[in-house]
């Protein structure tokens, strides 16, 4: 059963594999659509998501107590895929070291002039969702701008990667 530091270790996991899913979609759309205006609200999502995985971390490191504009960063796609495997890593170093005191623990940040104080755990968990919110938007911009899009439910990774995780029992 997936508790604790592994549940967010395995859900990180599977969000890598989404994310460069999702990439690779945004990067099938036709050369003819890349001028939509929709094309460029996907690649903005795409670039928003990452904003708020490096800053997130940020904030948990205590590198910094301030976000950045969410969708102030703008990005080609080609950027893409390196800036996501650069906070990927980063991400993956902090979830290995990531244990059940720090997970029950608060991190501060500023927000509207305030000091805030939030727990840990609720954000790792918020992250997950937001990912996933995300993706889907992209994936039906994609979609409506004539790429291909793929499933990306944690599910069918999760299954694949762990074929004992689920049988038949009829």
């Amino acid at each position: 059963m997936l508790t604790g530091a592994a549940l967010y270790r395995t859900a990180f996991e599977h969000e890598i594999y989404a994310n460069h899913a999702m990439l690779k979609m945004l990067a099938g759309v036709p050369e003819a659509n890349r001028s939509d205006p929709l094309f460029q609200r996907a690649v903005s999502i795409a670039a928003h998501m990452a904003t708020c995985r490096e800053d997130f971390l940020a904030l948990f490191l205590g590198e910094r107590l301030t976000f950045r504009e969410p969708f102030g960063i703008l990005s080609e796609v080609a950027s893409l895929e390196e800036r996501f495997m650069n906070w990927e890593a980063r991400w993956k170093e902090y979830l290995a070291n990531l244990d059940e005191a720090r997970i029950d623990g608060t991190f501060d940040f500023q927000d509207s002039g305030h000091t805030w104080r939030m727990s840990l755990e609720a954000q790792l968990f918020q992250l997950i969702g937001h990912a996933a919110y995300h993706r889907g938007q992209v994936v039906l911009l994609v979609d409506m701008l004539g790429g291909e899009s793929v499933d990306t439910d944690f599910v069918d990774w999760y299954c694949a990667a762990n074929p004992s995780s689920w049988s038949m029992v009829d």
